[in-house]
């Protein structure tokens, strides 16, 4: 074989053993790693032998995939959950509302203790039933918490469905009103009220809303105070007050006024006299001790005793003369401030004989006004009545000290003692003089029940006036005619079926006893503003 045959057969032996390695280098790719050569400078160097190094194999971490899944948030019953949150809210405060008056949530310090107080006052004293809650608009609110992009308030009720939602849980006709707290009118700051009644009058209840804010918001004790004296004020249908100048019967209107306004002078001359005729002998007996009282003190030469004495003389020669023309209540009254005046002016001349200060004028003792102005007060309470403060003198003062029992006046009436507090009406003008400074102002007295028994008596004259009647009859049509068409209303709306009669039966009911009310009155007024 030659040269070149023996080269070629040498070529072929090398490209079948360097073949297959080249093959398994192309199927598993390497990183491209830079040599030596490419990244510095080209120099000759002697080859070097170094020993191979193995590097051992890294085995990479296995990595688990977390599979996040979206839930959209219920609204729904987001919301259902706020409206029965703001349900239960309103059930509580409607259990503090069986009685008219004002109730005022703890969370809400725009109101203080005295201001509350008035309020409800003034409420329960209306004549007509008022209801007043004062809760944070935020206890029935159902916007969703931690929204930091809405910059408003939604309430689970709007306007005046609010206040129904009160009366729905009371169950009572009457006006009701609820005021929302918050810090702005978008944070839900509003009055709400309305009227639900099916008979009687109509009152002002829109208008006392639109006033209320007008005047005085955003303090709530001068809107609520407003509130309550336009809502008790009666809205009169238009023919009550067009009835007096209706033509010919304007002549029969005035003598019916006339006769009626003289039935009523009549009637009050025979309660006053009636008062008086129980006043009177009380009052002679005053006087006669007074005056036997100041016989028996000594004449001093000091002017200033001389003076006192004299007042108190004249004072009681007043009384005296005032007494025996006296003909009605107004005259008991004036009697009774000058036995109060003179027993005062006898405190004054023992503190000046005894070289005392002269004391301050002082309400006269609560247990018996005969002994004089009092010095002291103490803790008393009636038969079945509450404890209160009490003024009394110093020998009644005594007689609580050793728990004795206070020594009451009595007055006899119809031959039975009885305490003078207990004769309200036959006393009233009494009681009312000896509790007067004399100058228009008047200490308070500590039983309220005679106050109401007063409040009632002079009620009672003025309902015999004229223009009380007038309104009476005009109340007692209005709702005979809203009833009338109540119950038309009714008989055309109302499903086949039923037998009998299709007419409501209303209620008259002003104290609430529990469990709300299954249907609702009609409405006759209401409004609602927030500010």
């Amino acid at each position: 074989m030659n040269r070149c045959g023996r080269l070629l057969i040498a070529m072929a032996v090398v490209a079948v053993v360097a073949l297959p390695g080249v093959a398994a280098q192309a199927a598993t790719p390497t990183p491209f790693l830079p040599t030596p050569a490419e990244t510095s400078p080209t120099r000759t160097s002697p080859a070097r032998t170094s020993p191979t190094r193995t590097s051992p194999t890294r085995t990479s971490p296995t990595r688990t995939r977390v599979t996040v899944r979206y839930t959209p948030p219920d609204r729904a019953g987001d919301r259902r959950k706020a409206l029965a949150k703001a349900g239960q809210y309103l059930d509580g405060v409607a259990a503090k509302l069986g009685e008219p008056g004002i109730w005022v949530d703890s969370a809400v310090k725009s109101l203080d203790s005295t201001e509350i107080a008035e309020l409800d006052q003034a409420a329960k004293a209306a004549g007509v039933p008022i209801r007043i809650a004062v809760i944070p608009a935020r206890s029935i609110s159902i916007s969703p918490t931690g929204n930091s992009f809405s910059t408003s308030t939604k309430l689970a009720w709007e306007g005046e469905e609010i206040a129904d939602q009160l009366y729905d849980r009371v169950g009572v006709e009457g006006v009701y009103a609820v005021l929302t707290h918050a810090s702005s009118q978008s944070a839900g700051r509003g009055l709400h009220a309305v009227q639900r009644a099916d008979k009687g009058p109509t009152y002002h209840v829109g208008s006392a809303v639109d006033q209320a804010v007008d005047c005085c918001s955003p303090t709530y004790d001068k809107m609520l105070a407003r509130f309550v004296q336009r809502a008790q004020q009666v809205n009169k249908p238009f023919y009550v007050d067009a009835a007096p100048y209706a033509g010919g019967l304007a002549g029969l209107a005035a003598l019916w006024a006339g006769g009626t306004a003289l039935g009523a002078r009549r009637a009050r001359r025979a309660d006053e006299k009636r008062n008086l005729e129980v006043a009177r002998p009380v009052l002679n007996l005053e006087i006669i001790a007074l005056s036997e009282r100041i016989a028996v003190r000594p004449v001093s030469a000091d002017p200033q005793q001389s003076k006192l004495l004299k007042d108190v003389l004249d004072t009681i020669e007043k009384a005296r003369h005032r007494l025996d023309a006296a003909e009605g209540d107004a005259d008991t009254e004036a009697v009774t401030t000058l036995l109060g005046s003179a027993r005062y002016g006898i405190a004054c001349l023992d503190a000046v004989r005894a070289g005392r200060p002269l004391p301050e004028p002082t309400p006269p003792c609560f247990f018996d006004p005969r002994h004089g102005p009092s010095t002291t007060d103490t803790d008393w309470a009636p038969d079945g009545g509450a404890t209160r403060k009490v003024e009394i003198c110093d020998e009644c003062a005594a007689r609580a000290a050793a728990n004795q029992e206070p020594a009451v006046m009595m007055v006899t009436v119809r031959n039975t003692p009885r305490p003078y507090w207990s004769l309200g009406e036959e006393l009233g003008s009494y009681i009312d003089g000896y509790w007067s400074q004399g100058d228009g102002r008047r200490w308070r007295y500590p039983d309220d029940e005679v106050r109401r028994a007063g409040d009632r008596m002079r009620a009672r004259w003025r309902a015999r006036r004229p223009g009380a009647r007038m309104s009476s009859f005009g109340d007692n049509v209005g709702g005979a005619l809203d009833s009338w068409a109540s119950s038309r209303a009714g008989n055309s709306s109302g499903s086949s079926g039923w037998s009998g009669s299709s007419r409501r039966s209303h209620s008259s009911r002003t104290r609430s006893s529990g469990g709300g009310s299954s249907r609702r009155s009609s409405r006759r007024s209401g409004g609602s503003r927030g500010f």
